[in-house]
C-alpha cells in the first residue's frame, strides 16, 4: 500500500489502525513505539514501518506524557463525547480533588491517540456494551475504573434503579396515572436501570408502562424538542407526566411543551435525571452525589492498581423537587 493511498484512507491515523494493519495488539504497537521488550525485532520493525507510513503521531495529550508518568491517570469520555463531557463537567471538581488527594492527577485523553503505557491507570466514562476501551485496558494490564456498571471490572455507578423509582413515584404520589418514560436511546442502551426503576413503580401501582423514544440526532435536547413539537395533540394529551432519561431530554420536552402553549406543572409534569449544572436549576430531577462517586472512584482505582479483585459500588441518589412538577 502506498503512502498516498494510506493517507487517503487514514486521514487521522491512530494506534488502533496501526495495530489492525500490522495484525498485532495495541499493546504490541505501544511496545514497539517505546522500544520495550515483549515482541520480536522483526515484529517491531514491521510495526514501526507501518506507523511511519501511516504518519501516526500521538496526540497533544500523548506528547504531554514524556517519560514514565505513573501518577497520571487517563480519563476517557467514550463514544458519546458531548454527553459525557457535560457529565464530566459536573463530576470534575470532585473527581480531580479525590484523585489529587491520592497523589495523582487527571489527564483527559482519547483512546487510540495516547500511549497508555505512560499512565498509571484509567477512568472510563460513557461505558457501552462490549466497550473496546475495557478490552484495551485488560490487554495492556492497565488498572482502570468504570463510571457505570461493567461486569468483570472495577466500577462505580449512581443508583439508577432507585433513581428511576423515585422519579416515577414522585409523579404517582401527585395523583398522576398516565406517566411516560422518555428516552433518546433504545431500551437497554446506557440507562436501562432508570427505565427498570420506572417500570417497577408503574407495575406495583397497576399502571400502564408507556415509552417514547425521541432519538438523539443531532443532540438529545434538540431531538426531544423536535419529537414533542411534532407529536399529535391527541397523543400528547393522553399523558400527564414524563420521566426523562436525562436532563437534556427533559429540557427539550419542556421547551416543546411551552412552545405549544402548555404550562408546567399545570398541564404536564416533567422529571429529569443527573442535576447537570447550569441547565437544570428549575427542573425536578434526580441528584447524584458527585463527592461520593469521586471518592469511591479514587478508592477503587487504588484497589485496581494493587491488583485487587474487581468489585462494583452503587452510590445513592436523591430527588430534588423543582418547578416542573
Amino acid at each position: 500500500m502506498t503512502t498516498s493511498k494510506m493517507g487517503a484512507e487514514f486521514k487521522k491515523a491512530t494506534i488502533h489502525e496501526a495495530a489492525k494493519i500490522a495484525g498485532v495488539s495495541i499493546a504490541s504497537v505501544s511496545r514497539a513505539l517505546n522500544n520495550k521488550p515483549g515482541i520480536s525485532e522483526k515484529t517491531r520493525k514491521k510495526i514501526l514501518d507501518i506507523c511511519k507510513e501511516l504518519g501516526y503521531v500521538p496526540s497533544t495529550s500523548a506528547r504531554e506524557l514524556t517519560g514514565s508518568h505513573k501518577n497520571t491517570i487517563a480519563i476517557s469520555l467514550g463514544p458519546h463525547d458531548f454527553y459525557a463531557s457535560r457529565y464530566l463537567g459536573m463530576l470534575w471538581p470532585s473527581l480531580s480533588a479525590s484523585i489529587r488527594n491520592s497523589g495523582r492527577n487527571l489527564l483527559p485523553v482519547s483512546f487510540g491517540e495516547v500511549d497508555l503505557e505512560q499512565v498509571g491507570g484509567a477512568i472510563l466514562l460513557g461505558i457501552t456494551h462490549n466497550d473496546p476501551r475495557i478490552e484495551t485496558c485488560k490487554e495492556m494490564d492497565l488498572p482502570y475504573v468504570c463510571i457505570g456498571m461493567s461486569e468483570g471490572s472495577f466500577w462505580v455507578a449512581p443508583d439508577d434503579f432507585n433513581g428511576g423509582r423515585e422519579a416515577a413515584q414522585h409523579l404517582v404520589g401527585k395523583g398522576l396515572t398516565d406517566i411516560c418514560f422518555v428516552t433518546p436511546t433504545n431500551y437497554g442502551d446506557g440507562y436501562q436501570f432508570r427505565h427498570q426503576g420506572y417500570m417497577s413503580v408503574m407495575a406495583s401501582n397497576a399502571l400502564p408502562v408507556r415509552e417514547l423514544r425521541t432519538g438523539s440526532d443531532p443532540l438529545g435536547e434538540i431531538a426531544a424538542y423536535r419529537y414533542f413539537i411534532q407529536l399529535e395533540k391527541s397523543a400528547l394529551e393522553s399523558y400527564q407526566g414524563f420521566v426523562c432519561e436525562c436532563d437534556e431530554t427533559a429540557l427539550g420536552v419542556i421547551a416543546a411543551l411551552k412552545d405549544r402553549g402548555y404550562s408546567l406543572p399545570k398541564d404536564f409534569s416533567v422529571v429529569g435525571y443527573d442535576d447537570l449544572p447550569g441547565i437544570s436549576r428549575e427542573l425536578t430531577t434526580i441528584v447524584q452525589d458527585t463527592d461520593k462517586i469521586a471518592a469511591r472512584v479514587a478508592s477503587m482505582l487504588e484497589q485496581a492498581m494493587l491488583g485487587g479483585q474487581p468489585v462494583g459500588s452503587v452510590v445513592p441518589v436523591s430527588l430534588r423537587v423543582g418547578k416542573t412538577t
